[in-house]
């Protein structure tokens, strides 16, 4: 026996896909037949920010007994940018070509693997912007700390996923690392109980603070910190969906608690194209 899931006909970056993806991992933690079929026949469009998140949920499943498989024999659109990034790859277990100038690959993450920094540095090669060279060091080491992260103090206990894109035609590139831990708010509030799940992720967003710090004194954090500063700067965003909270630090900020619970931290996120500034940081200007 096998369950359908249908994925609704578009996963846009906003608070309602957040809501089904979190009531997806629900359905898929509760469901008593083995097999899940994620049926994507009817998506016309799935933001980039979400691949890393179906490649977690399907290595959570595998750790609950069952088996995800994705369906989209029909669907085009969809089927070529799995394909396209990475994604097919990963979940077919073939070896499709895959080139596309403006992908960000779908991988799972390890810090030992050399090739990570080859990773980030496309991230910051497709990055619509002009960096500084002490900028753009700057921002690679504030990615690499969301990876480490993710990888080092999140107890994630079935891998650290990631995958991103350049959308032209949004004029937006979005990339995303999602792991399978504790989740943020929870890490957070295991010290102080009296957080509710939305403070708990503003506290990890202030300049200095770590969950690590919590266990080892270790004074870090500056990843998000700097990170949510450079997206306020670009008009972009810092988009955090953990626990029972989808975050969405940008001009519209969104602050939502939601009805189901799930495991880990997916981390997204927005840089809007802007070729007539060069960014720089605040002590290269005096």
């Amino acid at each position: 026996m096998e369950k359908i899931i249908t994925i609704p006909n578009k996963l846009n970056i906003i608070e309602r896909s957040y809501q089904f993806l979190a009531k997806l991992q629900y359905e898929i933690y509760a469901c008593k037949e083995p097999l899940i079929v994620l049926d994507f026949q009817d998506c016309q469009f799935l933001a980039p920010a979400f691949t890393a998140y179906f490649g977690a949920l399907m290595a959570m499943a595998k750790k609950w007994g069952k088996s995800v498989n994705i369906r989209s024999p029909h669907n085009i659109k969809v089927m070529n940018y799995f394909k396209n990034s990475g994604f097919y790859n990963y979940y077919s277990g073939n070896k499709y070509n895959y080139t596309n100038p403006n992908s960000i690959p779908f991988t799972k993450v390890n810090l030992d693997d050399c090739n990570l920094i080859n990773y980030i540095d496309n991230i910051l090669d497709l990055a619509p912007i002009t960096l500084s060279p002490d900028c753009r060091d700057s921002l690679f080491k504030n990615i690499y700390e969301i990876f480490n992260n993710a990888t080092d103090h999140s107890n994630s206990s079935c891998g650290v996923f990631a995958c991103g894109h350049w959308m032209p035609n949004k004029n937006q590139l979005i990339f995303s690392v999602c792991d399978t831990g504790t989740g943020i708010p929870r890490l957070v509030k295991q010290q102080n109980s009296s957080m509710t799940s939305i403070d708990a992720i503003k506290w990890a967003l202030q300049r200095g603070n770590s969950t690590k710090q919590m266990t080892d004194g270790a004074p870090r954090g500056l990843g998000m910190a700097d990170l949510k500063d450079f997206t306020e700067l670009n008009n972009g965003s810092l988009i955090i969906f953990s626990n029972d909270v989808y975050y969405n630090h940008s001009k519209n900020r969104e602050e939502v608690r939601l009805p189901y619970d799930v495991l880990g931290t997916l981390i997204t996120v927005i840089i809007t194209a802007d070729r007539e500034h060069i960014y720089i940081l605040k002590e290269e200007q005096s």
